[in-house]
């Protein structure tokens, strides 16, 4: 009996570590919140790249993560990406007709120890486009395949924000995401269930305000987070609150940091971001990430931040 009650006291109080654990994810600590006044400025363009010419400008994009001590691509993390079973390769990357095209294709290949059975493609802004706040957007078609990992995203700091991410095998499905890569991860999603949006391009774009972020496809709004939120961790307002204390979303972007932005066509591991082929699939040329324009917007009283 009383090892019975000392095994039900264990599992009790595993159940109040879990439950507080998954709070904590996404219910912060208390700040000061002034009550967020609206920031009602204009819209204006601060960078635009349209993917003109015959080739992708070298002073604008690299073609890795510049996270080599210099800048170049010779570090283990440079071409590799987190679950995926994809080395990015220059020649995967063309620009023609107006437009930015990523590819993949199954090959197997090696990159500083680590074997991939895949290589894929992806652009990085250089240093001088690099953002705190603002609008974000993107008008492209993501490729259909199983495994397929096209995505959209900012990162800089701790922070790393996902305008969308795809499954090439799910491509009714949007999602977006924000990450904290601090001491302690946090991260929270969002997703919505949508017609198929690779038969077309879309127009995707994230605007990122100093108390929240709100995501959009084809100017509609599929969902927001805020950087206040109640005891339950549900967003508040972004802006038009009373002023007070308040908890904070432990995932929300830190104010202090900056974002390059990053587009890139991976192929997932079987068990990783999604479904992933088991083996190497040779995709049909048409199996391409192809981009119309990207540009970022900032509110007049942002600029130059």
């Amino acid at each position: 009996m009383k090892r019975r009650v000392l095994l039900l006291t264990a599992m009790l109080l595993a159940g109040a570590a879990t439950a507080q654990s998954k709070r904590a994810q996404r219910v912060g600590p208390l700040a000061y919140d002034d009550g967020g006044p609206c920031d009602t400025s204009a819209w204006q363009l601060v960078f635009s790249e349209e993917f003109d010419g015959d080739r992708l400008d070298p002073a604008r994009w690299r073609t890795w993560f510049p996270y080599s001590s210099d800048g170049s691509d010779r570090c283990e993390g440079c071409r590799l990406m987190g679950t995926s079973n994809t080395i990015f390769r220059d020649d995967l990357v063309s620009v023609s007709g107006g437009q930015l095209h990523l590819r993949v294709r199954a090959r197997d290949g090696e990159w500083y120890g680590q074997h991939k059975q895949h290589e894929g493609s992806m652009i990085h802004s250089m240093d001088d486009a690099r953002f705190t706040y603002g609008r974000f957007e993107v008008r492209c078609r993501v490729p259909r395949g199983t495994g397929l990992w096209p995505a959209f995203w900012g990162f800089g700091g701790e922070t790393e924000i996902d305008v969308f991410e795809f499954c090439g095998e799910r491509t009714g499905r949007f999602k977006g995401a924000l990450h904290r890569w601090g001491p302690t991860k946090f991260s929270n999603s969002g997703s919505e269930r949508m017609d198929d949006l690779s038969k077309d391009f879309h127009d995707y774009a994230v605007e990122w305000e100093r108390d929240g972020i709100s995501w959009f496809v084809d100017g509609r709004l599929v969902y927001h987070r805020s950087r206040f939120v109640d005891k339950r961790g549900r967003p508040l307002p972004i802006c038009g609150r009373t002023a007070g204390e308040r908890h904070t979303a432990p995932y929300f972007p830190r104010t202090e940091d900056g974002v390059n932005i990053i587009l890139d066509l991976a192929v997932s591991e079987p068990k990783g971001f999604c479904k992933g082929p088991r083996r190497p699939i040779p995709w049909p040329e048409e199996a391409s990430f192809d981009v119309d324009h990207v540009r970022v917007y900032q509110r007049r009283s942002q600029v130059g931040r």
